[in-house]
């Protein structure tokens, strides 16, 4: 795991560990699982109790952002949608807050 993850770039380190420190403090209600060699983070979204197409809804239709569902890798994906922070920081964040607003409005 170690050797892995010292071979991605240090911005996508930063983005991962932005994106967990994110999770953690503003949106307690999603987590994820950290990637060990990828810029692709799962979002464990099950708290939300949304099933699978009113969670895709939620992001692509409230937060403005198209995400792979989770379900695109078999069933033990509902409930999960996938995340790509090999991206600049300020897209990241924006996307983040897109997410936190779209959910705190419900």
């Amino acid at each position: 795991d170690i050797f892995f993850s010292a071979a991605l770039p240090l911005p996508l380190q930063k983005n991962i560990d932005f994106t967990e420190h994110f999770l953690k403090t503003e949106l307690p209600c999603i987590s994820m699982i950290r990637p060990q060699a990828s810029f692709l983070i799962f979002l464990n979204c099950k708290e939300l109790k949304l099933e699978q197409s009113a969670l895709e809804h939620l992001f692509l239709n409230e937060a403005h952002l198209a995400l792979n569902s989770g379900t695109m890798f078999g069933i033990e994906g509902e409930g999960f949608m996938r995340l790509n922070v090999g991206c600049p920081r300020e897209t990241l964040q924006k996307a983040l807050e897109q997410l936190k607003f779209a959910i705190n409005k419900r």
